[in-house]
């Protein structure tokens, strides 16, 4: 365009942002923005649209905000849209402060916030367990003559089944029948896992009947939440027929459906039909994700088959995944938990010189190998090490080390530890005492065991 002397205008700008941030070139598509900018072509809001959706989708905040001022201070007025993407953001990352903060200016400028803002802010509110200010929210919707929406339920609905209250979530259910909303598969599937994970399976089947009285088919997460649940009670056969029952009625079976099950297995210590079920996972069903490794995984460790969990490892390795923390957290724990210190400190070393940012259960579990295998002095370096990381070890941190003190002899350097925890604002808790007590028993140091007993 530009060989033919022909200017791109806002809309061929437009459209090539927006083409970047689709192809995942979002660096690009801010550069060309940009561009467009110090070319004098304003930006309209499609424009500025396309950047703070990404920006908010990206979980960026920060930018998220500073590009909503930036939209203001080049004379464009943010409207309900813009706003609401950001407010969205905020409440989505547990920033509620500054979400209502927003709120409230958008309020002052004399815009009238829509449904979708005020949803964003009952689930930031619900989220953080703030139910009495969702409730007010609630109310001043309802004031404001805001049309409540079957979603503005199921955000109430989860956050009173998420603390425990299903009755007071069904309350809420009779309640937005009244106001004419009927409940969807969102908010019956809210329930059957509520019920679930409170051991009542019957109810939550009593819920997926009246679901499908009511014509309303119960989906994929429905019937995960049901697997979940008699796996839960241990009851993997009912688990298994509900799985059997998904494919049967078509509905698509997702790698959640099967981690679920895989666990249920694993925790039921029946670790062959677990691998079964990964096989068919590899041969038909959908990619296995980490969640899938790091389930059979942990399964094959608890009960003595590393060998199995190594190979394993390399599997997930080779089908291009990259290991969590939590993967690396496994495998440092299976691996100390299986008397392979040696294996489990190179590997932990490795973690360390490439950059992985470990926190203190990392320290926490190679301190403990450490110490079951007698190697007290490479534990107390490492303990050490933690101030020099940043990191600040807890009462089962502590608990550990004076336990090794103990076993291999060495109580007095145990009563000092326990002794340094007040000066570092971690009090020792009962289990410190016990295992001071029952160390110095060992070693015969009445005059220490008395001054443990009257918690000095």
């Amino acid at each position: 365009m530009l060989k033919l002397g022909v200017e791109p205008n806002v809309v061929t700008f437009s459209t090539l942002i927006n083409g970047l941030v689709k192809g995942s070139k979002f660096s690009l598509a801010v550069s060309l923005f940009d561009e467009m900018v110090e070319n004098g072509c304003q930006p309209n809001l499609f424009t500025y649209s396309i950047i703070l959706n990404e920006l908010s989708k990206m979980g960026d905040t920060d930018r998220a905000v500073r590009f909503l001022r930036l939209m203001e201070e080049r004379g464009f007025k943010p409207d309900v849209v813009a706003y609401g993407t950001v407010i969205d953001c905020l409440c989505k990352n547990g920033l509620l402060k500054e979400a209502l903060h927003l709120f409230s200016e958008l309020k002052v400028k004399g815009s009238r916030p829509n449904i979708v803002i005020y949803n964003c802010l009952l689930y930031g509110m619900s989220h953080l367990g703030q139910q009495k200010e969702a409730r007010r929210l609630l109310n001043e919707m309802m004031d404001s003559n805001i049309l409540l929406n079957v979603i503005t339920y199921n955000i109430l609905i989860d956050a009173y089944c998420k603390d425990g209250m299903i009755c007071e979530g069904i309350e809420i259910v009779h309640a937005m029948r009244k106001q004419g909303i009927e409940p969807d598969v969102v908010t019956y599937t809210i329930l059957v896992d509520a019920y679930c994970k409170g051991g009542m399976v019957s109810k939550a089947e009593d819920i997926v009947d009246m679901m499908r009285k009511q014509g309303i088919k119960p989906d994929v997460v429905t019937y995960t939440a049901l697997i979940d649940g008699h796996c839960l009670q241990n009851k993997i056969e009912k688990a298994r027929g509900v799985f059997l029952l998904m494919t049967k009625e078509g509905c698509a079976v997702d790698i959640s459906s099967y981690n679920v099950l895989i666990n249920g297995y694993c925790k039921a210590k029946r670790l062959d039909e677990a691998i079964e079920l990964f096989n068919e996972i590899s041969r038909t069903g959908p990619t296995p994700d980490n969640v899938t490794y790091n389930t059979l995984m942990q399964g094959m460790f608890q009960l003595g088959r590393v060998a199995a969990a190594c190979k394993l490892l390399g599997e997930m390795l080779a089908s291009g995944l990259v290991p969590s923390q939590v993967t690396c957290m496994i495998l440092l724990d299976g691996l100390c938990k299986s008397g392979k210190f040696k294996v489990a400190l190179r590997i932990f070393q490795a973690m360390r010189n490439s950059g992985l940012e470990l926190n203190i259960i990392f320290y926490t579990v190679v301190i403990d190998g450490l110490c079951k295998s007698g190697h007290i002095e490479d534990a107390k370096e490492l303990f050490h090490e933690l101030s020099v990381n940043g990191l600040k070890p807890d009462v089962y941190t502590y608990n550990i080390m004076i336990n090794g003190f103990c076993k291999v002899g060495l109580p007095d350097d145990a009563y000092e530890l326990c002794r340094s925890m007040r000066d570092k604002e971690c009090l020792p808790d009962s289990i410190s005492y016990n295992v001071m007590v029952q160390g110095f028993f060992r070693n015969n140091d009445k005059g220490n065991t008395t001054s443990c007993r009257n918690g000095r």
